[in-house]
């Protein structure tokens, strides 16, 4: 429709053209509806042959477009399916992180607690056993200090004795021992 109005509209144009200046002619009619008939018949060539081409291009890009878009929703959808389903792990881990945390202040405190129990437990033992030591090197001390001191008097005593004693108080002291061992049982003590 639209070549049809345009070549009407050259054939109406052309004498007004022919009678500017244009008396150029081919084949009786004015060159410049020669050049217009060209131009449409150039133009429809290319209509023919590029029409189904760029329909079947703009077809193709149109449906790539709107499978891009298609794509791009359903991304966009299972992104958000994702990003809520990341978000409520983050949550979850969250919560688990501080029962976790919880969890590790309690184990940590009922085991400050159990340690120091057994510290005390083990100072206890420690404390018993130094006080056990010191008890027995007090007694080893004081044994061997009475035993000393029971050597030391026995020597002063003898000394004593053998400056003070004279030969008729040794004959005495002999006699008496001897008549105090013949009251005595055999084998046997009073």
């Amino acid at each position: 429709m639209r070549v049809r109005f345009f070549v009407l509209t050259m054939l109406l144009a052309a004498p007004t053209l022919a009678a500017e200046g244009a008396s150029e002619t081919f084949l009786g009619l004015p060159r410049v509806l020669w050049y217009a008939t060209n131009l449409v018949a150039f133009l429809g060539l290319l209509v023919y042959l590029l029409a189904k081409p760029l329909s079947r291009f703009f077809r193709s890009r149109r449906h790539e477009i709107t499978h891009g878009l298609e794509e791009a929703t359903s991304q966009k959808l299972e992104a958000e399916r994702l990003r809520s389903e990341v978000a409520s792990r983050v949550a979850s881990l969250e919560s688990e992180i501080s029962a976790l945390r919880e969890r590790l202040r309690r184990d940590g405190e009922r085991e400050r607690d159990a340690l120091e129990k057994l510290g005390e437990q083990e100072l206890a033992r420690l404390l018993a056993q130094v006080d056990a030591e010191a008890s027995r090197r007090v007694e080893e001390t004081r044994t061997r200090l009475a035993s000393e001191a029971a050597g030391i008097a026995a020597e002063l005593a003898l000394e004593l004795l053998e400056k003070e004693l004279t030969g008729a108080d040794r004959e005495r002291i002999f006699s008496r021992t001897l008549e105090r061992l013949r009251g005595i049982p055999p084998g046997g003590a009073t």
